[in-house]
């Protein structure tokens, strides 16, 4: 296993997260939307939306069709094979997914037919169903939005509709923080250059819904704004915030949530690589693949002036995104594992249910030029503190 240094090595706390209750609420699967004469990426794009419309009601746990094969332990073959047959509808209700929501989008001409269907897992059979129009592409996802509350019988709140282009910036006006907008999709995570750890294989393909990720690391500055003291070792309000463990940061975004009445939290691994490359590009460091290059994208050992420095300063990558590799180590949301890409799931994996250790992305000030690569992995004590480790946040979409 790899940790950040030996030196380090005493700093390392245990903790114990406190537990706590969640509400249970029916569980629906919502299969990818067949895709009739329209590029079976767009449709696949459209199931996103029907899926965050879903969640948007706050009544239901969805799962995707990928979560449904995790969960269920089903083949690849298996899940191609679709979920409208007494026998796989029943299978669904073994594993307690209450219904199934199934559809498909076809462009007829110039016009767009939307087909929703319901079933009812319990008792096997087909529940309802509905049929929408529209006559341009602009109306289609208006008309998904639709569509599916119809079929699940909820108000038509049209006002909160939506086929506006979403911004590439948002900004967090009580504490100053950018954020870039994130287009969600598939990519090959892990070593993909083949000189890595063998935490960073196998590679593997992974997906992701869309976001929106800070543009910088969170600064002291911004730090102090929320909880009204600095704890960096390396003073200066533009400097990337340090000495913050992983149990600290979580009371950060509590504070901050509590604030601006948003739902900021820590990026996972699999969203944190994808935004780290540039939207999942083969990207060796977080802005270019050549090493003569490094020292316009990242602050490294080499200089650094063993410190962590103002962000932003650097070259951005391909998605203008700052510091992505160096400065300071950033927190993700998993627990550690270092054979969890054996067994990821393909959408949207949130790391092991539990563990010891969290991780760490992106290198530091402190590092050598191998460990400010995309795809390193290390791990950390979530009561931990040091002054190489830092973090962003990310702002779910929508």
């Amino acid at each position: 296993m790899k940790i950040i240094s030996s030196f380090f090595l005493a700093l390392i706390l245990f903790w114990i997260p406190s537990l706590s209750i969640s509400k249970d609420l029916p569980k629906v699967a919502v299969w990818d939307l067949d895709a009739g004469n329209i590029q079976p990426s767009y449709a696949q794009d459209l199931t996103s939306v029907m899926i965050r419309e879903i969640r948007k009601l706050g009544k239901y746990d969805v799962y995707s069709q990928g979560n449904v094969g995790t969960l269920a332990g089903w083949t690849a073959k298996r899940m191609q094979l679709g979920c409208t047959d007494p026998k796989c509808l029943t299978a669904l209700g073994e594993i307690d997914i209450t219904r199934l929501i199934s559809g498909r989008v076809e462009k007829i001409g110039t016009r767009y037919t939307v087909s929703l269907n319901l079933f009812d897992t319990q008792n096997a059979k087909s529940e309802k169903a509905v049929s929408e129009f529209c006559e341009s592409e602009d109306e289609l996802i208006v008309v998904l939005q639709m569509g599916v509350r119809k079929l699940l019988g909820e108000p038509l709140e049209v006002s909160t509709f939506t086929t506006e282009v979403l911004p590439p910036e948002y900004k967090d006006f009580g504490t100053g923080m950018e954020f870039i907008f994130v287009k969600g999709g598939c990519f090959e995570m892990g070593d993909v250059f083949g000189d890595g750890d063998s935490d960073e294989k196998p590679v593997h393909e992974v997906c992701v819904d869309d976001f929106y990720l800070g543009k910088y690391q969170v600064t002291q500055g911004q730090w102090e704004k929320v909880m009204g003291h600095n704890p960096s070792s390396f003073k200066g309000g533009d400097n990337a915030v340090e000495m913050v463990t992983w149990s600290n940061v979580q009371r950060f975004i509590e504070r901050l949530n509590s604030k601006s009445d948003r739902k900021y939290r820590l990026p996972t691994e699999a969203e944190w690589e994808y935004a780290a490359r540039s939207g999942g590009k083969k990207e060796k460091y977080a802005g270019t693949n050549q090493d003569g290059e490094l020292g316009e994208y990242a602050w490294y050992l080499d200089n650094s002036g063993n410190q962590t420095q103002p962000v932003g300063k650097k070259r951005p990558n391909g998605l203008g995104l700052y510091d992505m590799s160096g400065n300071v180590w950033e927190w993700c949301a998993d627990w550690y594992d270092a054979h969890y890409y054996q067994n990821s799931p393909r959408y949207n994996p949130r790391g092991p249910r539990n563990g010891t250790f969290r991780v760490l992305r992106g290198g530091s000030w402190y590092t050598a030029r191998k460990d400010v690569r995309t795809v390193n992995r290390i791990w950390y004590g979530p009561a931990g503190e040091n002054n190489t480790i830092g973090f962003r946040l990310l702002l779910p979409y929508p």
